[in-house]
């Protein structure tokens, strides 16, 4: 009979055994993020920083550190996490007061169609996950690509946190880190706003973050505005381009100086009203067609006026006024910029009524400037 000789055992050692276990967990934590985190992290102006991705009333937002994107608020470009991923750009709506270094800009392109989480799944109460030694899982950009670093939570505070990197990784917290995000499995824990010292880098918590930028959000804080970028020309003329419609009713006259639905259709100004807990509603007929594939609104951002918000959308295809067939579309917000734009595909319709229930700001006043139908 053969014998073996068996190889002897070599114990590890309970440290490294925390270490093995640790690196799978966050190797691990990083293919979560994978399908995940990396959707809602965005480069920055080909890689000069990194955006945080949140979807709230139909419309897509990306969080920016403010010195990122800088003097720069219009046509900001944003890149994918993948090569020939969908790419975009971003126009700057909100930078929070009180040199926070966080601004809020609305996205549009293909990234607007991939954007991130839901605006009210962000954690709104972080205080039991920040325990110091807490091992994150950073995204960041470099160059055309994402990585991830793994770092530790060294202390905290109550809107900011400092983060060094884990024993096995390299101190390269270099500039450009600003605007990575620090997971925790695919909960985000902080955005990276400081990273001067390759050793350490801060970090504001995304609690913070959320109670910063929800002012503008949820209450529409007027503080939060940018006003419109250069002249605005003649707004009326640009959304005047679609199907001819016709104003049939109105629930709110205009206020002094201002014109009703009849003549802002025409462009001889825009219909200022006075919206009160009771929404204001306008109704359109289409004089020429009876197709509908786009909705098209325009206000004018930047004045002492409110801009519409949420925004309802009913079509009617009968001409009978005693056998009504109303069909609700599902509508986005309109954004602080003033702009409302609702693809429908096609449906056949001949009145179009417009309700609008909320504004963006705390004016009593709400203007609407144009509207295209097509």
């Amino acid at each position: 009979m053969v014998t073996h000789k068996m190889a002897p055992v070599k114990w590890i050692s309970s440290l490294k055994l925390m270490q093995i276990v640790w690196f799978c967990l966050a190797a691990l934590s990083s293919g979560n993020l994978t399908s995940s985190a990396i959707a809602e992290v965005v480069t920055v102006e080909n890689g000069s920083g990194a955006g945080f991705l949140t979807r709230q009333g139909g419309n897509c937002y990306v969080v920016i550190p403010t010195h990122v994107h800088g003097q720069s608020l219009d046509d900001i470009r944003l890149g994918s996490d993948r090569a020939g991923g969908p790419i975009g750009s971003a126009r700057i709506v909100y930078i929070a007061p009180g040199k926070k270094d966080i601004s809020l800009g609305l996205v549009r392109g293909g990234l607007a169609q991939s954007c991130g989480n839901d605006w009210r799944s962000l954690p709104r109460d972080l205080n039991s996950a920040l325990v110091p030694g807490t091992p994150l899982m950073l995204q960041r950009p470099r160059q055309t690509v994402f990585e991830g670093r793994q770092l530790l939570l060294h202390s905290s505070g109550p809107e900011m946190i400092r983060l060094v990197p884990a024993q096995s990784e390299r101190s390269d917290l270099f500039g450009g880190t600003s605007g990575a995000v620090a997971f925790e499995g695919e909960t985000p824990i902080a955005m990276v706003l400081q990273a001067d010292d390759p050793t350490r880098a801060l970090a504001m918590r995304m609690d913070a973050v959320v109670t910063l930028i929800g002012s503008y959000l949820e209450n529409g804080n007027p503080g939060a505005f940018v006003p419109e970028l250069g002249d605005a020309g003649d707004i009326g003329a640009i959304l005047m381009e679609g199907d001819p419609i016709e104003a049939m009713s109105w629930s709110a006259h205009p206020v002094e100086g201002a014109v009703d639905p009849i003549a802002m259709l025409k462009g001889d100004g825009p219909w200022v009203f006075e919206l009160t807990e009771q929404p204001v509603v306008l109704t359109l007929k289409l004089t020429e067609t009876d197709r509908l594939r786009r909705i098209r609104l325009k206000a004018r951002a930047g004045t002492d006026h409110g801009i519409p918000r949420k925004i309802s959308i009913v079509t009617d295809s009968s001409r009978d006024t005693n056998r009504p067939r109303p069909s609700p579309i599902p509508a986005p917000e309109m954004t602080s910029d003033g702009a409302f734009e609702l693809l429908i595909g096609e449906r056949f319709a001949y009145l179009i009524t417009i309700t609008i229930h909320s504004t963006w700001g705390t004016s009593e006043f709400v203007r609407l400037d144009a509207i295209s139908v097509e």
